[in-house]
């Protein structure tokens, strides 16, 4: 059972021709976060999506945004959101097209509205899946995604069903559900786990609210001495919540990640980040205009590079774990060439 380890330090490093590109300016891309819709039927009061323009993406731009990732040689696209994209009308396609590709695919979604059909296609196609439950009782699940107890219901009676699908059909796509992780959160971590694990999962993974500081390391340990099996495995962001002691310093000046790791979003854009998804700041091109090769090739991706103050981005950011480890190329050591 192969699980994500969240070490993005280390997976930066399995790509130098990356590298290579990057320091030589050309195909640096790695992952693209792909939202097909910004449409959502979840109420999350913390949300994080841009779901208030309802863009979509058309058939037609789906086959575009997958041409030109795969013309940049991406290694992977994650399907999220923006919106939910399990309720695009191009959900299916778009993996097969992906698929076709050669692209590596994961997909991040709430799940209720999984339907065998869907889970069919995730199960045969996808290299992971992450439903997001963020909750272990009907009334964390209200606080946290804004819906009804017979939702969470739902929820759980489809994460028994791709659990099911995925057996049958013996797929090796590694099946998990997320928990972010909060002061208000953290009593519902164990009942979660115990919901998970009861209902197929492969893992339960944990990770932080952005910004939020609560190291859960104690409790991690202690659940997974309770639960953890060989087929059952609880994982987390570890290097977030070994570095929430000290969030004061990143340890670099420059998000050097937005060269590796990009969003395509809903509304045919590309931004540099997924934390700052429809800011102008972080604006690279539109698909309307340019074809992604153009943008990654063009001036607006090093204007963007050169004036993004990294004070100002969330703490322990999705870029920040490789933009530690990139920063390191730039080091002046002295007397380097003496290993």
């Amino acid at each position: 059972m192969k699980i994500n380890n969240f070490n993005s330090d280390e997976k930066i490093l399995r790509y130098p021709e990356k590298i290579d590109h990057f320091l030589n300016f050309h195909k640096t891309l790695v992952v693209a976060e792909l939202d097909l819709t910004n449409k959502c039927n979840h109420r999350c009061p913390g949300c994080c999506g841009h779901n208030e323009n309802n863009a979509e993406l058309s058939k037609e731009q789906v086959e575009a945004v997958v041409a030109g990732l795969k013309s940049l040689d991406c290694k992977g696209v994650i399907l999220s959101g923006g919106g939910e994209p399990t309720i695009s009308p191009h959900f299916q396609y778009a993996i097969s097209l992906l698929k076709k590709a050669g692209i590596n695919i994961g997909l991040n979604s709430h799940g209720m509205s999984l339907d065998e059909s869907k889970a069919i296609t995730i199960a045969n196609n996808l290299e992971y899946f992450r439903i997001s439950l963020d909750a272990g009782s009907p009334e964390m699940y209200q606080k946290i995604h804004g819906m009804k107890p017979h939702h969470f219901e739902k929820t759980l009676e489809n994460i028994a069903l791709f659990a099911r699908i995925k057996k049958e059909l013996n797929s090796k796509t590694s099946f998990g559900v997320g928990f972010l992780t909060s002061e208000l959160t953290q009593c519902d971590m164990e009942p979660f786990v115990q919901l998970v694990k009861g209902g197929g999962a492969d893992f339960a993974q944990f990770r932080p609210f952005t910004g939020n500081t609560l190291d859960i390391l104690p409790i991690l340990k202690d659940l997974r001495e309770k639960y953890e099996d060989e087929h059952f495995k609880i994982v987390a962001s570890y290097q977030k919540y070994k570095e929430m002691s000290d969030v004061s310093d990143r340890g670099y000046s420059k998000c050097h990640g937005m060269f590796f790791s990009t969003v395509v979003s809903a509304d045919f854009k590309v931004w540099a980040c997924l934390h700052f998804r429809q800011s102008e700041k972080h604006f690279l091109g539109d698909l309307r205009e340019q074809t992604m090769e153009e943008i990654w090739r063009g001036s607006r991706i090093r204007e963007v590079y050169e004036s993004i103050n990294c004070a100002e981005c969330p703490i322990l950011c999705r870029n920040d774990s490789f933009n530690r480890t990139l920063d390191r190329l730039s080091l002046d050591i002295t007397n380097s060439e003496f290993l």
